[in-house]
């Protein structure tokens, strides 16, 4: 099958379900339906520009409409235009943390995050590759540069939390490997500041703007909920759709247990 182009994928998944989905599911459903191949780095955020600039560009005349913060539909399938998400419901709460050029484009303050990454699954070279995917198809993210929090965890709990400010998260990280933490962690969690291009690369040329008592509410709410997961939320922390990045395992690795079976394999011939 020929790759669709984005809009018409959308459109398609869309009149297959016949309900309002969430924007991540979309990409994830044009994925898996193979609508489409080449997905690129962000196909989720693809997923969801697309939306946004045919409502705002066709308006009423859009064949899409938004019925919640991050939820789409076909616009036939409406029931009621009550049912819309109106431009204030959605600014409301949201106020732009970074600028960045050109200043029409707006960032939040967590751009991008992996909860519980394996340690086995990285490379711990000079400066470890921190490989991650937005979704099954998509191409690959490496965050060695990223800033922003991090925990680390053992097979129990949550044992150390940091900043990787003045160093990039990679190597602070690869610092734990050998410092007094070093034999007390298995896994690891980030919460990064740099957003992701479609290129796949981190866009690190934005800057602070003010902090609202918000803002760290925010931010402070997200990480707590993601990381520690608490039964009682049953939601994400806010504004953390589609931001999540699944590991994805160092090709030295890989290359190193081919290996080790390839020998394991002669030693028995």
């Amino acid at each position: 099958m020929t790759d669709l182009k984005w809009k018409e994928a959308i459109e398609k998944v869309l009149e297959e379900e016949k309900k309002s989905l969430h924007y991540t599911v979309i990409a994830e459903l044009i994925a898996e339906r193979g609508y489409r191949k080449s997905l690129g780095a962000t196909p989720q955020d693809t997923v969801s520009a697309n939306l946004t600039t045919d409502i705002n560009t066709n308006k009423e005349k859009s064949i899409f409409a938004k019925v919640d913060r991050g939820y789409y539909i076909l616009r036939k399938f409406l029931d009621d235009s009550s049912q819309l998400l109106t431009d204030d419901e959605e600014i409301k709460g949201t106020e732009t943390i970074y600028e960045t050029k050109p200043k029409k484009e707006s960032y939040k303050i967590i751009n991008a995050f992996g909860i519980y990454w394996n340690r086995t699954l990285v490379h711990w070279k000079t400066t470890p590759d921190l490989l991650g995917i937005q979704q099954i198809g998509a191409s690959e993210v490496n965050f060695k540069d990223q800033v922003g929090i991090y925990l680390l965890h053992d097979s129990r709990e949550t044992i150390y939390v940091g900043q990787a400010i003045d160093q990039t998260l990679g190597k602070r990280l690869k610092y734990h490997t050998t410092d007094r933490l070093g034999g007390r962690w298995d896994r690891f969690s980030w919460f990064g500041f740099y957003p992701v291009n479609e290129n796949g690369k981190l866009n690190t040329d934005i800057k602070f703007k003010d902090l609202s008592v918000q803002n760290l509410g925010d931010i402070l709410e997200a990480i707590l909920i993601e990381s520690i997961e608490p039964r009682q939320n049953r939601k994400q922390g806010n504004l953390f759709y589609g931001l999540e990045y699944l590991q994805q395992e160092a090709p030295e690795i890989k290359k190193k247990l081919k290996e080790q079976i390839i020998k394991e394999l002669t030693d028995k011939l």
